[in-house]
């Protein structure tokens, strides 16, 4: 054998070697339990879709797929620390909007973008937030709770599940086309906010709708409108609050799956195929819809085009309505 044949010999073996050992990475994955890291408290929109999302991973992939709760900061604390989990497939971030534009807008010194420091798995649920009172609450409407906040500046209250989050700035977007000023206080979550409302220590506040539709069809909350284009087929008497005087006004909210920068894409590739599969079952499809949520399927390529594209539309946003943390 010439000294070229055995170069190009060796060549083909090492390539095959390759290929081979990203094969074998990909079969043997995963070989232990796997950890859904979730942004905030325990019985929530969010929670509630990883864990529904979670147990349908678990029988797809063989493992025990475990959620995770790491409230606080706009769930940046849960960002970070799924950022510097090993880049192996077993830590997961069920990450949403903020995720988009609080790291280096809101948090300056945070670094850990949704959009630009994570491996993009796969987009999971996207829900409206649904504008929601107390039952008993004297607001029967967007325009009478509008009119209020125009005429008591700062004396009308909103909750949020925590500063920064999407809800609040879909909330001060609404104070900007209405020219109205609320206070605006944080939680923890979406259970702790709507406890508030309950007990009467915040007035209103914007909701991801899967969370809140139970307290509204269970007459303890009244939906005064929802936020994205379109009514909700599980609430359709509540109109939208483009419907409601603020026409073009269209928040969505949205969750997806992503691991730490630098997984192995032979990982990511089998966690986005048994992702697909779970999103597909009528059953998933059916429990998340119950509350408002719509399934979002796609690849990992699609995930990130989704993310880039909203990396630039919510932080001209957070930009323009000048939000800073409080």
């Amino acid at each position: 054998m010439t000294k070229n044949k055995r170069i190009h010999w060796l060549g083909a073996v090492l390539a095959l070697c390759g290929g081979l050992g990203l094969a074998q990475a990909q079969t043997a994955f995963p070989k232990q339990p796997i950890q859904i890291v979730v942004g905030f408290t325990p019985g929530g929109s969010a929670d509630t879709a990883a864990r529904i999302v979670g147990e349908g991973l678990g029988r797809e992939l063989g493992q025990p797929v475990i959620v995770v709760n790491k409230p606080g900061a706009g769930t940046t604390i849960a960002a970070q620390f799924v950022s510097k989990a090993p880049a192996d497939g077993y830590t997961l971030l069920f990450g949403g909007t903020s995720l988009v534009y609080s790291p280096g807008l809101l948090y300056p010194s945070m670094k850990e973008n949704l959009a630009t420091d994570f491996a993009a798995v796969g987009s999971v649920v996207s829900s409206p937030l649904l504008l929601v009172v107390r039952q008993d609450s004297p607001y029967q409407d967007i325009r009478q709770l509008m009119a209020a906040a125009k005429s008591k500046p700062g004396q009308v209250n909103y909750g949020s599940t925590g500063a920064g989050v999407s809800p609040q700035i879909a909330m001060e977007m609404l104070n900007a086309r209405a020219g109205a000023s609320m206070l605006h206080v944080p939680y923890k979550g979406t259970a702790p906010m709507l406890t508030a409302i309950l007990s009467g220590d915040i007035e209103v506040a914007f909701d991801v709708a899967s969370s809140s539709v139970p307290m509204v069809q269970g007459g303890k909350m009244r939906g005064l409108a929802v936020s994205g284009a379109k009514r909700m087929k599980v609430l359709p008497q509540i109109p939208t609050v483009a419907e409601s005087g603020y026409p073009g006004f269209d928040v969505t909210a949205w969750y997806g799956l992503s691991a730490p920068k630098g997984t192995p894409a032979a990982v990511v590739a089998k966690l986005n195929a048994a992702l697909q599969k779970v999103l597909a079952n009528p059953d998933t499809q059916n429990n998340l819809a119950a509350t408002g949520n719509e399934v979002m399927p796609g690849s990992p390529a699609d995930y990130q085009a989704f993310l880039n594209s909203e990396h630039r539309k919510w932080g001209d946003a957070v930009r323009q309505l000048n939000i800073k943390l409080d």
